[in-house]
């Protein structure tokens, strides 16, 4: 088995690294791999159009993005499980059908339902939607992973559920620090329990795999 941790470079509330979502996924690329697995370098950059307007990033064209990690993929001779750590690699769902449909054999984690068992086993009653950057689970995680490289100043909350308009303005329209959720709900504590959680989650699907 192989694993590649995906993640991106982009502006996190000012609270949390410009890399926390390849942070969390090479993690969980290390806490779920077996002792004879082999874990790919991580692909930093990601999809991040969304963040434009908010500060430095990093975005890749999906196109390149795309044709980068297929590259990736069909150099592996093993089965290959992709964590990906950031939401708005969204092309990743339709390569990995394409992929598998062409004889591959890939699994990408976590989906939205391991994200969701994630918030419930913190302890909260909101999930990914209303949390959707910079906030709670991410601060959390961070918290627990690497609490050196979280400000310890905690941004405002930010509820924009309603978000029509997101895929044609991004994150500015809805927010200005770019944090969408909930920070003030973060601690260690709910970020040990999400993180156990999620962890739990994908060795049981890989096993099932």
């Amino acid at each position: 088995m192989r694993w590649l941790p995906i993640g991106s470079w982009e502006p996190h509330g000012g609270h949390l690294p410009y890399d926390t979502d390849t942070r969390i996924a090479s993690a969980l690329c290390q806490a779920c791999a077996q002792p004879e697995d082999i874990v790919l370098p991580a692909v930093p950059y990601g999809c991040s159009f969304e963040h434009r307007g908010l500060g430095a990033m990093v975005s890749i064209r999906v196109s390149h993005f795309a044709a980068f990690v297929t590259d990736i993929v069909w150099a592996q001779s093993d089965p290959l499980v992709i964590i990906n750590g950031h939401g708005g690699n969204q092309v990743l769902g339709s390569l990995v059908q394409e992929w598998n449909a062409d004889g591959a054999r890939v699994l990408l984690l976590p989906d939205r339902s391991q994200w969701t068992f994630a918030y419930q086993a913190a302890g909260w009653n909101f999930g990914p939607h209303e949390d959707m950057h910079a906030g709670a689970l991410e601060r959390s995680l961070l918290l627990y992973l690497a609490p050196e490289m979280v400000n310890p100043q905690i941004p405002a909350d930010v509820h924009q559920p309603h978000r029509p308009y997101f895929t044609a303005a991004g994150l500015h329209k809805y927010t200005a620090s770019g944090v969408i959720g909930l920070p003030s709900y973060a601690s260690r504590e709910a970020g040990e329990r999400a993180w156990n959680a999620l962890v739990g989650q994908i060795r049981a699907l890989v096993k099932e795999w």
